[in-house]
């Protein structure tokens, strides 16, 4: 809890403004659908990816005939995340502490962070699940460590260069807004 207090007191108190338009754009109910969801459906993805690359199917011929329900769900996740977070974006509320909130240009070291944070959980999470989808398809003793590996630093890599591509227009975005909005107030 001591990093989590001195991480608020680094990015300062938070607005109460820019606090209430967050609150609008996302909820405690739609968060845990978005992580739940997406982590369901990414381990389904890599179940899959494993089945294939094995030659051990999991579906049988009617199952591969029907409507892929993982595709429909893909693409409602990512609809829902996308909207909200251009509402987020086009109403300059990405972040509800003030430092960020406030700030004139955009904070680099912040953006390498989180993006860095990203790059792991993508990078960890691929690993962790192909290998567990490897030991439930084929067994433990058949598990290619150093190909799951390769597959997680590659993803470690392309999420943190996407997250920080998309956090430093994101912030862009955000100031440009938030000086918009001083100018109209000033006329």
């Amino acid at each position: 809890m001591k990093i989590i207090d001195r991480w608020n007191e680094f990015m300062g108190p938070k607005d109460e403004r820019l606090a209430a338009e967050s609150n609008r754009c996302a909820a405690v109910g739609y968060t845990i659908l978005i992580i739940g969801s997406a982590l369901c459906l990414y381990y389904g993805i890599m179940l899959n990816q494993v089945a294939e690359t094995t030659g051990h199917p999991l579906l049988t011929p009617l199952g591969q005939s029907v409507f892929p329900v993982d595709t429909a769900l893909l693409i409602i996740i990512l609809t829902s995340g996308l909207i909200s977070t251009y509402l987020q974006v086009r109403s300059g509320t990405f972040d509800t502490h003030t430092r960020i909130a406030q700030a004139d240009r955009i904070p680099w070291d912040y953006v390498a962070l989180v993006s860095l944070l990203c790059g792991l959980g993508l990078g960890v999470t691929t690993t962790a699940m192909r290998i567990l989808a490897e030991v439930q398809i084929v067994g433990v003793e058949n598990v290619t460590w150093g190909g799951d590996i390769a597959i997680g630093v590659v993803y470690f890599t392309l999420a943190f260069f996407l997250a920080f591509g998309l956090f430093a227009a994101t912030f862009h975005s955000a100031i440009d807004r938030r000086r918009q909005l001083e100018r109209e107030l000033e006329e």
